[in-house]
């Protein structure tokens, strides 16, 4: 019969892990140590406690030496302190060291062999904890007992694999066997040397069982309890020491070596980040204490707590403390100071208890979760309920503390020492960078994240050339790329570890000597000292609270705990270089924060993650331009714009000040909008309703809020009230101003009905909704009897009952221009924290990859996908994103502040709003596709063109601003037309055949040649112009969206084209047609579902914006042209079928070059350049056109009478295997076969053209006009037979009646 044995499964998605029955396969392939072996022999199986487990070696001395150690961390409880009641506990353990008779454990012979036994105090239950971890000589293997028997839960080369901080390998982290407190006095282990009052903490039943265990208690007439354990703790170290180094050896030799000879190293080394994460992370720690100095009056506190001694007494690694005139650190504590600081911080021994009935006793107190680590797969609510064991106490010796693991000192060792090569030794990382990785926070041994946050840097793979590996210059290039060293911020890790590679090993050792130095003067001097002492005491309370939360934390009495900081008062602190502590900066503590959260999570990393997925404050709305107090942002410096920037850049700063006195509070003022409100109450609301005592009435309070909107500027309140009431004569047949009017019938409550769902006012400015303080007035004065004024007697009546829901809510996207630098910052930072512009493999780079392969152009569903996607980034930032309004009047003014680029994509650095600091701007500093931008390798983050960042000052400036004229006018061209799109049978099909025409004339009729301009291929054309205007890495589809331009951009392009939609709501779409990958509106992805009928469709994104949750707040300087000033009001008719549309004009099927009439008809109409059969290319190209017999070729539309305009053709690029952000396949549907239009207006040439066409017999279009095409990646024209293969170059001539 087979032995009744199986194996787990670790699941990472929080569901249950999953229990297999182990088969002959599975049993040949891993119970294949001694162990594992024993098990499947006769009925071992069945044995399934730790007694009988134990014994039956224990009896076989002759076989196998079986030595037993005893743990228990409250031991340090005196029979006269210890609490009385069941819910105590001694959290007593054992573990049982079986190895071969007459061999050393651990040893790395193949034929020997060690396994631990661990288990509980309840020595024969068979449901108690027990666990083996098996050696072979090789690696460990980890087996349980369970419900079911025994469990294989997998290798130790699984804690680097898919296992990876899951089941047994969130506390053996490295794989290897531990032994928490590792170092003398060994705090918690039983000491045969020195007993104490060890079983003071034994329940009876505990003490019962241990004497009747001979493993435990040696037989005997009158046996003393645990005589039988002779062996100590510093025996156990030994053993757990030697097992560390000998598998990781084998580590070693698995992921850096050919043979097991170490003779030579394997061209790509295995798992680089988990050897560097020794180095530059807190992999796992080991817990430490002070000893007492030999007349029990004071101690040393430990030197670990000050720096990594653990690695660095090492002599092969320890070069930095080898100076001379380093001296030893001394930090000596008496008792009596000790017990002070013990009793100012609270520190005390807790146990976790269950919740009591009400009133509590004086020892039980609530804490949060994270005071214990736990397994996260149990829900567990916000608190545990604790009770204090020990108070004024840190248990069996002083001064506690978290030191840098034996684990990570030898991985570290290790991979230093790989191989020697003449007199030195070969490493990932040479002497010298090793040394500045060392000094790169040296004070801070543990939990340091300024090592941390390197590891971002850290290539995934590196190579071995027979001579070195290339990973040090490869990692020290990475840093040097990062944004914060380009943009020089000097108080980044990154850029001081640059600085430290440029120190020499003296530098380095003066440095520690003065660190040194600096903790002893505080500790001797009178006025410091009680400071010192404290700060060193609130550092390790504040390491240990970054422990708390992961899974090796599994028992209260663990480790002190300060209860007089119980509700985590103490910040996350660090160490400085002299000797005082101060608190970690925002980004340090949202690393930690991020990484331990990780660890403690169903899916833990313990490689940090670059990608994040929520950010730390939820931001819907921002306020509208109007309010905004703090200064606006500025256009570019320029000696002409400062007067043009203070009057119209931002309008209502200096008169802000005008209304001060009546300003609500500055914190108010200020504060963004919250998910709770569509906007916020202005600074100039002098009138706060909801802090007025008296009931509401009409004269007072209710008229005011329609005629004088408080909420609304001053200039234009009544200006805005004045429009309400008209509209409402004029649609409704009735007056908002009149008191009848407004309390006839149930017309109050549809009033409140109306303004409360943002129904009314019908707006598009979200600042003209009636804020909530608003409305709860109107409800109460309804409810009031509607009081007409102070003197009426109130008469209650429930009239409008409080609301149950919340008011919609929209984000509110508001123009770029218009924001201070802090509401910027907070945009910044969502960039910075969540989708880490700055990194590789993070979420931008996955968006970037999103657009480059699924973007949908030259059709119908451009804008809309488009719309989808910026829906997607907000739904991740959970912030809007601000637009830049490119199509401003003012933005083609080369002496205005809005021309060009806004200044904030250009500045170098801006204030993280956690903490104030300078970070590189992630609007300029983000990574191009890959870390290479489209201009070449030289950089890595995104370029624009550098007219752009030059500014005003560029000799090319006036030109470059100029082209915004053609685009405004393309813009107003788009706009101004009636349809959306064109359905198949309206363009190939439509009009009168060209065969079918019985005769021909110099002036056909019209009607025999019908065209239609549409809206999207003429604003696709136009879009296509920016994005190449920009360049270059937004001049190309596959790197645009890499450059965060791109969504402020494509917001006002969205802003725009809803104009448009709204302002023809007859437009028919084809409203099935889906937007992959987009699901749920956007707000999610799926690369790789094959059910098209799940996606995002063109439907759910062309109706109005607010029903997808978002709004715009008006432009600071007003549009060129508004299609909502002639705004039709039909209703919206539903379209079916293939998706179409992407021309800018639909002409009759024939050859364009007969398309020609005769020069009287000419003259009555309006000439357009026109490209036909426009496709998709891989590269981008700008088309500039001029006349036939332009004397210039320069693209310049103010000063080039010759100058017709420009069309830029945005490649696609060449893409990437696979794709859909390295998921799914790349879509087959982004552009459209090549039938598309585009076309240039040039009726400023008409009469040329005109005069030209009578002297050309055949009348065709193609000789009035000449183009010079010109590859935007570098600069350089082409040849006419270098794109005349190309679709869509060839442009012609074509007259029509508009």
């Amino acid at each position: 019969m087979a032995p009744n044995l199986h194996w787990r499964e670790f699941i990472r998605d929080g569901s249950r892990d999953i229990d297999h029955s182990a088969d002959a396969q599975f049993l040949a392939a891993n119970y294949v140590d001694f162990f594992g072996s024993w098990l499947q022999q006769d009925k071992n199986y069945e044995v399934l406690t730790f007694d009988a487990l134990t014994k039956a070696f224990f009896e076989q001395q002759d076989k196998f030496e079986t030595q037993v150690f005893m743990v228990a961390d409250a031991s340090f409880v005196t029979p006269s302190e210890k609490p009385t009641g069941n819910w105590f506990s001694g959290f007593v353990r054992l573990l049982t060291v079986v190895f071969r008779a007459g061999s050393t454990p651990f040893s790395q012979s193949p034929t020997d062999f060690t396994f631990c036994i661990v288990g509980s105090s309840n020595l024969t239950s068979d449901t108690a904890f027990l666990q083996v971890a098996s050696w072979d000589g090789r690696t460990y293997r980890y087996y349980q007992r369970d419900r079911i028997g025994w469990n294989y839960f997998g290798n130790a080369k699984d804690a680097f694999g898919r296992n990876a901080y899951l089941g047994p390998f969130n506390g053996h982290v490295n794989g290897a066997v531990i032994m928490k407190e590792l170092h003398e006095p060994w705090i918690h282990w039983y000491n045969p040397s020195s007993p104490g009052d060890f079983s003071a903490c034994f329940t009876d039943t505990q003490k019962k069982a241990f004497l009747e265990a001979p493993y435990i208690t040696q037989p005997g007439s009158k046996p003393r309890l645990l005589s039988a354990l002779t062996v100590g703790p510093d025996v156990l170290e030994r053993y757990i020491k030697t097992g560390v180094s000998n598998f990781f050896n084998q580590r070693l030799n698995a992921d850096f070596f050919v043979d097991s000879g170490k003779s030579k190293l394997v061209e790509t080394p295995l798992n680089i980040s988990r050897w560097v994460a020794h180095i530059l992370l807190t992999t796992t720690v080991n817990i430490a204490a002070a000893k007492m100095d030999s007349g029990g009056t004071s101690f040393q506190i430990p030197a670990d707590h000050f720096y990594d001694s653990e690695l660095l007494q090492n002599a092969g690694v320890g070069q930095l403390l080898q100076g001379d005139d380093i001296p030893t650190l001394q930090a000596s504590i008496s008792l009596g100071e000790y017990q002070t600081f013990v009793s100012e911080l609270g520190l005390s021994m807790i146990q976790q208890a269950a919740k009591m009935n009400e009133p509590y006793d004086a020892d039980y107190l609530e804490l949060p979760i994270s005071v214990l680590g736990a397994d996260a797969r149990r829900d567990r609510g916000k608190t545990l309920g604790f009770r204090i064991i020990a108070k004024g106490s840190e248990g069996q010796a002083p001064f506690n503390i978290l030191q840098a693991s034996y684990e990570d000192a030898q991985g570290v060792t290790k991979v230093q020492m790989l191989k020697k090569q003449g007199k030195k030794w070969i490493g990932l990382f040479t002497q010298n960078t090793f040394n500045a990785l060392m000094m790169l926070d040296f004070w801070n041994p543990i939990y340091s994240w300024k090592r941390g946050v390197l590891m971002l840097y850290v290539p995934q793979q590196t190579n071995w050339d027979g001579d070195a590996l290339d990973l040090e210059k490869r990692f020290i290039e990475n840093v040097n790329n990062s944004s914060f060293v380009k943009s020089g911020i000097t108080d980044s890790p990154e850029y001081q570890f640059l600085q430290l590679l440029k120190a020499p090993l003296s530098e380095h050792q003066e440095n520690i000597a003065n660190y040194f130095k600096a903790i002893e003067v505080r500790l001797k001097g009178r006025d410091t000292r009680a400071e010192a002492i404290l700060d060193y005491f609130k550092l390790a309370e504040s390491r240990r609270r970054i422990y708390r939360p992961l899974p090796l934390d599994e028992f209260g009495p663990t480790m002190p705990y300060a209860l007089n900081f119980a509700k985590g008062e103490i910040p996350m602190l660090e160490m400085k270089s002299d000797g005082t502590i101060q608190p970690m900066s925002a980004r340090g503590q949202k690393f930690l924060l991020d990484w331990t959260k990780s660890l403690s999570s169903v899916n833990p990393e313990i490689i940090p993650a670059s990608v994040k997925s929520n950010g730390p404050i939820s931001v819907s709305a921002l306020p509208r331009p109007s309010v905004l107090a703090l200064p606006c942002q500025g256009g570019l410096d320029s000696t002409t714009t400062g007067e043009v920037l203070a009057s119209r850049g931002c309008p209502y700063a200096k008169r802000a000040g005008e209304f001060e006195a009546d300003a609500v509070s500055p914190e108010k003022s200020f504060a963004l909008v919250s998910t709770s409100s569509n906007a916020q109450v202005p600074e100039f609301a002098s009138l706060s309703l909801a802090s007025k005592p008296k009931t509401p009435n009409w004269e007072d309070d209710i008229l005011p809020l329609i005629t004088e909107p408080y909420w609304i500027h001053p200039d234009k309140c009544k200006e805005k009230g004045s429009g309400w009431v008209k509209a409402m004569v004029k649609w409704g047949g009735w007056d908002l101003g009149d008191y009848k009017d407004v309390t006839a019938g149930t017309r109050p409550v549809s009033i409140y009905r109306h303004l409360r769902s943002k129904s009314m006012p019908v707006t598009r400015d979200p600042n003209d909704y009636w804020p909530e303080e608003a409305l709860e007035a109107f409800r109460l004065w309804a409810n009031a009897g509607f009081p007409p004024d102070a003197s009426t007697v109130v008469a209650p009546k429930m009239v409008i009952p409080a609301p149950a829901d919340p008011p919609p809510t929209y984000r509110i996207r508001p123009d770029v221009m218009s924001l201070s630098k802090e509401e910027l910052a907070i945009y910044q930072s969502k960039l910075d924290d969540i989708l880490q512009v700055g990194q590789l493999g993070s979420k931008w780079q996955e968006l970037g990859l999103l657009h480059a392969e699924w973007c949908l152009h030259y059709q119908e569903a451009t804008f809309l996908w488009h719309r989808a996607f910026l829906l997607h980034v907000e739904e991740l930032i959970d912030h809007p994103i601000p637009y830049w309004n490119g199509f401003s009047v003012d933005s083609s003014s080369p002496t205005s502040p809005y021309a060009g680029v806004p200044r904030v994509f250009f500045e170098e650095t801006y204030l993280h709003p956690d903490d104030g600091l300078p970070r590189p701007n992630p609007l300029k500093y983000a990574l191009s596709l890959n870390g290479v931008s489209k201009s070449g390798p030289e950089s890595c983050f995104v370029t624009r063109d550098p007219i752009l960042g030059t500014g005003p000052s560029h000799p090319d400036w006036q030109c470059k601003i100029s082209l915004f004229k053609l685009y405004h006018d393309q813009i107003t061209h788009a706009l101004s037309q009636k349809t959306f799109t064109s359905s198949p049978d309206t363009v190939e099909g439509f009009g009168i055949p060209w065969a079918n025409i019985t005769e021909f004339s110099q002036n056909q009729k019209d009607t025999l040649y019908p065209f239609r301009f549409d809206f999207d291929g003429l604003f696709e054309q136009v879009h296509d112009n920016f994005h190449g205007w920009v360049g270059p890495d937004m001049a190309d589809n596959t790197y645009t969206a890499f450059d965060p331009i791109f969504l402020s951009y494509h917001g006002n392009m969205d802003r725009l084209a809803g104009m448009f939609m709204d302002a023809h709501p007859e437009n028919s779409f084809t409203s099935r047609f889906p937007l992959q990958p987009f699901v749920e509106g956007g707000k999610k992805v799926r690369y790789e579902d094959p059910r098209r009928w799940v996606f995002t469709t063109i439907g759910d994104m062309a109706g109005d914006s607010r029903g997808l949750g978002y709004m715009y707040s008006p432009p600071l300087s007003a549009d060129v042209f508004d299609p909502l000033e002639v705004v039709s009001e039909k209703n919206v008719a539903a379209g079916v079928g293939p998706a179409s549309g992407g021309r800018a004009v639909n002409l009759p099927v024939m050859e364009s070059s007969q398309i020609a009439v005769a020069e009287n008809a000419k003259r009555q109409k309006t000439p357009y350049v026109v490209f036909l059969g426009v496709g998709c290319t891989d590269s981008s190209y700008r088309i500039d056109v001029f006349t036939a017999d332009a004397d210039s070729l320069a693209a310049d539309p103010v000063g080039n009478p010759d100058y017709i305009g420009q069309i830029t053709r945005l490649g696609m690029g060449p893409g990437r295997p696979g794709g859909g952000g390295g998921e799914g396949n790349v879509s087959t549907r982004r552009c459209r076969k090549p039938e598309v239009t585009r076309v240039l207006r040039a009726e400023k040439v008409a009469d040329r053209f005109a005069a030209a066409a009578v002297e050309e017999k055949d009348g065709e279009g193609g000789s009035l006009v000449q183009i010079v095409v010109t590859d935007l990646e570098t600069e350089r024209k082409l040849e006419r037979g270098e794109y005349e293969h190309l679709p869509g170059f060839e442009a012609r001539v074509v007259w029509l009646a508009t």
